[in-house]
């Protein structure tokens, strides 16, 4: 009898066990098999890649400026941009324009951030563009957000982005490429603290030889090319494949009646169908040019309706302006700033006087601006005395310490 009970005892056991073990099966089964949602039922989960594009949509709706800034410092990371070779400075300007006009005259305040950056010769300037345009096409125009680029490059010498939201200025970069044969810097401590100079030679388009002359000082210069001058598409095309930076340089009224501006000039009584027309016409000339500034035009640039057409139509073909402030009363630099164009106002006159001492004083008005300001826009002609003058004196301050750069390096 007590073996029996032992035995029963036994089986109970491997019986409990055996049951448990079933229970476990069961349940394991049931959820694998009767709980489980079929692939085809599954809910889909969106890819990691997919969210979190959408959160940095998201947030260029909410912080457009910030998003921005931190979209430009992952495009420098990927570039493998040292931290060594980026300096950011933090501008702010309070600019009275127009300053010959106590009536009108206006304060506009200049808040951004500036990217001062070296880069390697072996970055190709086409691929830096298509990751910012891969950027904003991806992130940036999907959230609505108001912000527009414009690029600007000079060929071996410097990359220029500036960032706009509406139509406010908040982020510049200038990404230098390194090397002395190249934009003349070594570091990026060295650009920041050098007084710079922007040297924009007017009334191009005739005499090729003077341009030449300047050309073999491999000194980067600006050059103003007329639209209707005989050597005008000619000097373009040979000043692009030098790496220059070229412009057009637009006839427009004077307040002189009998001084002729030139061939197709912008005049007041104009509408804005017929400076439109007048504008598309000059610049299909020009195939390489990538701003505008005025020749003569004291009369136009004053009228504030019709100067601001001017600026608009070439803010929408992407294209800069400086303003040669043929008039202290000229709108137009306030009309680029006003619009969200990149802009730029004349400094110095090297050679408004014929007179061989009077432009090499006005060189050195030009280097006291410079040293004070770190920068100064100089807007000179190819004339005989004019160049006599640069081809001795530039190589000159050149070695003082002075740096030539593009106007569109300056822009604001």
């Amino acid at each position: 009898m007590k073996k029996n009970r032992k035995k029963n005892k036994i089986y109970g056991i491997f019986l409990f066990i055996f049951l448990l073990i079933a229970v476990v099966f069961v349940f394991i089964y049931f959820n694998l098999n009767i709980f489980k949602i079929p692939k085809e039922k599954r809910p889909l989960v969106k890819p990691k890649t997919i969210s979190a594009n959408k959160l940095k949509i998201q947030y260029f709706k909410e912080h457009p400026v910030r998003a921005t800034d931190i979209f430009f410092n992952g495009i420098l990371k990927s570039l493998s941009i040292s931290r060594n070779n980026i300096i950011v400075q933090d501008i702010n300007i309070d600019i009275n324009i127009p300053a010959g006009d106590p009536e009108n005259v206006k304060e506009i305040r200049l808040d951004y951030k500036k990217y001062n950056v070296l880069i390697s010769k072996n970055l190709d300037f086409n691929f830096i563009k298509n990751i910012i345009k891969s950027g904003f096409e991806k992130y940036i125009i999907p959230s609505g957000t108001n912000i527009r680029y414009f690029i600007y490059t000079v060929k071996n010498n410097c990359f220029c982005v500036y960032f706009y939201r509406k139509k406010t200025l908040f982020l510049k970069a200038v990404l230098l490429v390194r090397g002395k044969n190249n934009s003349g810097f070594n570091s990026i401590q060295g650009y920041v603290d050098a007084p710079k100079i922007a040297l924009d030679i007017d009334d191009v388009g005739y005499d090729p030889s003077y341009i030449e002359k300047l050309v073999s000082l491999k000194i980067p210069v600006t050059f103003a090319i007329f639209p209707d001058a005989p050597f005008s598409k000619k000097l373009d095309i040979f000043l692009h494949k030098a790496g220059y930076e070229t412009i057009i340089h637009m006839p427009m009224e004077s307040i002189y009646p009998d001084l002729n501006p030139g061939d197709g000039s912008l005049y007041v009584t104009m509408n804005k169908k017929a400076i439109i027309k007048k504008l598309k016409k000059d610049l299909s000339k020009l195939p390489y040019i990538t701003g505008a500034n005025n020749h003569e035009g004291s009369l136009f640039t004053s009228d504030q309706k019709k100067i601001c057409e001017v600026v608009g139509f070439l803010k929408k073909k992407q294209l800069f302006f400086m303003d040669s402030l043929t008039d202290t009363k000229s709108f137009a630099y306030r009309c680029s700033l006003e619009l969200g164009e990149p802009s730029i106002q004349r400094d110095v006159f090297l050679d408004d006087k014929p007179s061989l001492k009077y432009i090499r004083d006005q060189l050195k008005v030009a280097e006291k601006l410079s040293a004070k300001f770190k920068r100064v826009v100089v807007i000179a002609h190819p004339r005989p005395d004019t160049i006599e003058v640069l081809i001795k004196k530039l190589p000159a301050i050149k070695k003082e310490g002075y740096r030539f750069v593009p106007l569109c390096e300056f822009l604001r």
